[in-house]
């Protein structure tokens, strides 16, 4: 993946904080797929709306708030 630069990450950082609690509810909830993919898949597709480089922008706000990462990584295979 390409590095991003200093305003990115702040950008990513900033959006990381609106994934706090989606992803703190993924985590502690029951785990019905391995890492949880089929719900960070489901939340990736509804925000991104098929749109690749959304998916890949929500899915690294979804790491910065503590998400999974193979369960993300996982989910935009399968679902993005």
């Amino acid at each position: 993946m390409k590095t991003l630069n200093e305003t990115q990450e702040r950008l990513i950082k900033d959006l990381a904080s609106d994934f706090l609690e989606p992803v703190k509810a993924i985590e502690s909830g029951i785990k019905t797929t391995k890492n949880n993919y089929g719900r960070y898949g489901q939340l990736l597709s509804s925000l991104s709306k098929g749109n690749r480089k959304h998916a890949e922008i929500y899915a690294l706000a979804m790491l910065e708030a503590g998400a999974n990462y193979q369960g993300v990584k996982d989910a935009l295979k399968c679902f993005c």
